[in-house]
Formats: C-alpha cells, structure tokens, sequence
C-alpha cells in the first residue's frame, strides 16, 4: 500500500484520472513546436472556450508549485512564445491543427471541464433566469431589497412625499 502522504499520493487524489500524465507526456515531446490553444474563460455569467487560429510555440512545461483543483490550477504551467505561463487547468484543449482536430491531432484535453462543464446539459427555463437575474442583482445591489434605497436620502424624500399624498 502506497504512503497516503507521498507525492504521487497526493496528486493521484487530487489528479484521479490517469490520461492527464499521458497527455502530460504529449505535451513534453510537443516543445519547440506551433500549437493551438482552446483557452478557457470563466465570468460571473458566461462560461466560454476562446479557439484561437494563430498558432504559438510550446516553449516549456513548468511544475505548479500549488496545484488547487477548486480553482483550476493544475500542477503544470505552460511557456508560450508570446511570452505567457498558462496553467493547464484553464486550457480546455491543445492541438495541432487549430479547428477540429482529430484525435491524434490532440496534445491535451481536459475532459473532467468539457463534459462535466463546457458541454453539460443546461435547461432555460423561467426558474433558471429568475435564479441567475436574482444572484446577479443581489451582488450588485446586496441581497436585501430595499437597503440601496433606504440609505439614500433622496428615497426618504420620496417616501415621505408618498405619504403626503
């Protein structure tokens, strides 16, 4: 039985699927070649992939020293030639060819985000907005009804122009 606090350990817990070394290892004999990066881009209400049709050199592949899966960090960096460190976990896919590679044309994938992710099944429906529109607006204006306008003076003028009425 493996020491539970052993590096590989460790990472095997926090890495679990065993094609991340393969592509790891891809990736390795890729250097000093022109790739295409699928970059992944996360905001408070979109979730997207950026493709890109310039290729960039694979310059080197860096250990992370703080892998956190919670916040996609991957215990690798990758150096670009236009001078960029990019951690594996915020590239959906690199390639060879920049749309619609084959198989044998992927260098890396990162399946754990593209399907429990990028391409999991999404309902609309009017709960769905209301949700989303009601946790957008409560980190805009705080999540008490009422309390922007109640700070402001110029919405007790109006309250109390409302009971004069």
């Amino acid at each position: 039985m493996a020491d539970p606090e052993s590096p590989e350990a460790v990472i095997d817990e926090l890495w679990p699927t065993p094609e991340y070394f393969h592509y790891l290892a891809r990736l390795k004999q890729a250097i000093g070649t022109p790739v295409f990066i699928a970059e992944i881009n996360i905001t408070a209400i979109n979730l997207g992939v950026k493709l890109s049709a310039t290729p960039l050199t694979l310059l080197a592949i860096v250990d992370f020293p703080k892998p956190d899966p919670y916040k996609q960090l991957y215990p690798h960096l990758l150096i670009f030639e236009d001078g960029r460190g990019i951690n594996l976990g915020h590239l959906a896919r690199i390639s060879l060819q920049a749309f619609n590679p084959t198989p044998d044309e992927v260098l890396y994938a990162n399946h754990t985000f593209n399907q429990a992710i990028l391409f999991a099944p999404r309902s609309l429906s009017r709960e769905s907005i209301r949700a989303t529109s009601t946790a957008l607006l409560a980190e805009i204006f705080g999540d008490q009804p009422g309390r922007l306008l109640e700070s402001s003076s110029s919405a007790s003028t109006l309250q109390q122009a409302k009971s004069l009425k």
